[in-house]
């Protein structure tokens, strides 16, 4: 990123800051996000300590969308003409690195945008973001800050009264709260959310669907522990009928015990229908059919995990500089790419593949140097697996003793890696995962503290 010296608006000092104006989305896949987040062109001042935005023309292109904007801040009073003239090399530097074929009309026609915001809400429009959406957000911002003010006798009568007004989105908006709270170490604030969630969960639909959902995923982990060693698949079937009228419950069971849904269990519960008359036949038919429902939908994920492991497997192998890769994506180390890795040096040393076996080696030894103290590939891919936040801090509760701060260390990197990626969805999936075994990391800590102020 160029560097510029400027003025500082307050105290007129010179001051050397990084300014970017072209945003192309074509050569840098990271631009688009660099541009939204809101840091880019931020003066920091080290005389008098201001900071604000850069006044500096910016052109973003999106070649994939045709997408073409310019803005030129109207308190720098540039003519037309001359704006015109200063954005011309940004332009042809645009044109001139695409193909012949890649030049199409909507560069000769860029979208002049008045307004910073309104610039950032076209480019936004294009993810398919809308002003509506952007609108609905900005509500649920107020809705918060208004729950935040609000005393806590007051509290559960405005949840009531905003209860139309919650969503998932509220939830996840919540959950970002309470993360930023947790790494300022901001106690006070972090027990203020934690009691606007206890309260959604209580008083609104959504918040009783996510409390009876991880109500019944504890159901089901329960009843698996108990049953323990001695869990045959006779066990096995009762509990599965018991939980058939549950959806959840029935599914998070599925899920766990996959392993012993082969194929004696089925003929087992086919011999069990063939004897049944009436109203038992019918519910174990469904069960039956349910069951195979579910482990097909079980088998196809892993299938697609499983290639989606394979496939980062060869990149990797064919890469001039792995290290980069995995620092840039950690989150393709799970217990399926590595689960593949093994497997594949074990495959190439039985066909004596000297050549594979030794980038295969190689690769595995720089993994492990890597890989922090504190990973723990099937800790968390059960915390990126749980259907939801109150699911996640189950999980965390239930192994709390492998939650260690060189756990959340790793977490913390993770998150962070993902932050700017394209995989929004697990970068999420690791935030949550990542409040959760905070949360239970700092609850262990007060327990250790306040058992070491009454010896």
């Amino acid at each position: 990123m160029p560097r510029t010296q400027v003025q500082c608006p307050n105290c007129k000092q010179p001051v050397v800051a990084e300014m970017e104006q072209l945003f192309d989305v074509g050569t840098d896949p990271q631009a688009k996000q660099r541009l939204l987040s809101g840091t880019v062109n931020v003066l920091r001042c080290p005389h008098c300590g201001y900071q604000g935005n850069i006044a500096t023309p910016i052109i973003y292109h999106d070649p994939t969308k045709e997408l073409l904007l310019t803005f030129f801040p109207p308190e720098l009073n540039v003519p037309v003409m001359e704006q015109e003239r200063r954005n011309a090399p940004l332009l042809n530097r645009i044109v001139n690195g695409l193909k012949q074929e890649q030049r199409k009309g909507y560069l000769f026609k860029p979208q002049q945008m008045f307004t910073l915001q309104s610039l950032i809400e076209r480019v936004l429009e294009g993810e398919g973001i809308t002003k509506d959406m952007l609108d609905a957000q900005k509500k649920r911002v107020e809705l918060l800050q208004r729950l935040l003010a609000a005393s806590d006798t007051a509290l559960p009568d405005l949840v009531q009264q905003e209860a139309v007004n919650i969503d998932g989105e509220f939830f996840t908006l919540l959950s970002r709260m309470v993360e930023t709270g947790i790494n300022a170490r901001d106690e006070a604030a972090v027990t203020k959310l934690g009691m606007i969630q206890e309260a959604l969960l209580a008083h609104t639909e959504i918040g009783k669907q996510i409390k009876e959902q991880a109500g019944e995923i504890e159901i089901a982990r329960k009843a698996l522990e108990t049953a323990g060693k001695d869990l045959t698949r006779e066990k096995l079937l009762e509990l599965l009928i018991d939980a058939a009228p549950h959806e959840v419950r029935l599914n998070a069971m599925a899920s766990m015990v996959r392993p012993g849904l082969d194929y004696v269990f089925f003929q087992s519960l086919s011999e069990r229908i063939d004897k049944a008359q009436g109203d038992e036949k019918t519910k174990l038919t469904k069960l039956r059919e349910d069951l195979l429902n579910i482990t097909k939908q079980i088998d196809e994920q892993l299938q697609a995990r499983l290639a989606a492991a394979q496939r980062n497997l060869e990149t990797l192998l064919q890469a001039e500089k792995p290290e980069e890769l995995l620092q840039q994506n950690p989150g393709v180390l799970d217990e399926f790419f590595l689960q593949v890795l093994n497997q594949a040096l074990v495959d190439a040393e039985e066909k004596q593949n000297a050549d594979r076996t030794s980038k295969l080696q190689a690769l595995s030894a720089l993994i492990q140097q890597l890989i922090t103290p504190g990973y723990n590939p099937r800790l968390l891919d059960e915390l990126i697996g749980a259907p939801n936040d109150e699911a996640r801090k189950q999980v965390a509760e239930n192994h709390k003793d492998e939650i260690t701060p060189e756990f959340v260390e790793s977490l913390s990197a993770m998150m962070l890696q993902l932050e700017d990626g394209k995989d929004k969805d697990l970068a999420e999936k690791v935030r949550s995962a990542y409040r959760a075994a905070l949360r239970t990391s700092m609850q262990k800590g007060i327990q250790a503290s306040d058992g070491l102020t009454k010896k």
